[in-house]
């Protein structure tokens, strides 16, 4: 009984924390109040619970510091934090994807080989959430890894676009993560196919994702949704230019938030960036 009521306990204050952070209350206070809960937790998966989440609050905090070395030793510090959560519960996906989030970001700070250098640990982890852990619905993981390919220079920028749509379709059914939908929306107005382009892609894209492989990434560099009527769309994609698609992805992304009641901090500022968007595409 005594175990159940700690467990209640910290999945109570888990809520309250996460609640702070979507919202963008004061990411210091919800550092503080997670410290707490790190010397109370117990060892293993309830500590790597505590750690993934402060490394992500030093991911926000480094993204809002001018400073270059404050924002690298905010970055560092988050990185250390993943770390620590994957030595605690080494099954924690949470863990990898803010480890990895914190290493794209401090690498943006640093010259392009140095950004290069981190490609193969971000991958990596990533490959441990998606087909190591069989983790194959997580958004995050498969954003990052449609960023990662969209901007290295020897990668498929179609896998990449592939990946994007993944990341949109598995976004979870409570959350609205905009920011997905404008991101897919962008690589396909800057590729631009064209209706006919698009179809004879997909014959070849349909036939190598119904193999079988070792690697869901592997698998999933062919998930175009061809053949698939997506939620943004009426019929199927390969009746559409990428440019009409994204225009789909739009004008969904923008009715999504306007019918959504209860919107976080995270969703009002994606939601400007996408106005922006609608401005000047």
């Amino acid at each position: 009984m005594k175990l159940l009521y700690t467990i209640l306990i910290a999945a109570l204050q888990f809520t309250s924390v996460d609640n702070d952070f979507k919202h963008g209350n004061d990411y210091n206070k919800c550092l503080e109040s997670l410290q707490q809960m790190y010397s109370d937790a117990q060892p293993g998966k309830e500590k790597a619970e505590v750690l993934w989440r402060m490394s992500r609050v030093y991911l926000v905090l480094g993204e809002e510091e001018a400073d270059v070395s404050r924002k690298r030793a905010l970055y560092n510090k988050g990185i250390e934090q993943a770390l620590s959560g994957i030595k605690e519960d080494p099954s924690n996906q949470n863990c990898y994807m803010w480890h990895c989030a914190n290493i794209g970001r401090n690498c943006q700070t640093e010259s392009l080989m140095e950004q290069a250098s981190a490609v193969p640990q971000m991958t990596e982890d990533l490959t441990m959430i998606l087909d190591n852990l069989g983790e194959s619905d997580c958004s995050e993981a498969w954003q990052a890894l449609s960023e990662i390919y969209w901007n290295h220079p020897f990668k498929s920028d179609n896998a990449a676009i592939n990946f994007a749509r993944k990341a949109a379709v598995s976004i979870p059914s409570d959350e609205l993560r905009i920011s997905t939908y404008s991101y897919l929306a962008e690589l396909l107005y800057k590729r631009n196919w064209s209706r006919s382009k698009r179809t004879s892609e997909a014959r070849s894209n349909s036939s190598s994702f119904k193999k079988k492989y070792d690697s869901v990434i592997t698998r999933y560099s062919y998930y175009d949704g061809a053949d698939e009527i997506m939620p943004w769309c009426s019929s199927a994609l390969s009746s559409m230019s990428d440019k009409e698609e994204g225009d789909a992805i739009i004008a969904f992304a923008k009715s999504r938030y306007e019918n959504q009641g209860n919107r976080t901090h995270i969703d009002e500022e994606d939601y400007k960036k996408l106005l922006k968007m609608i401005k000047f595409k």
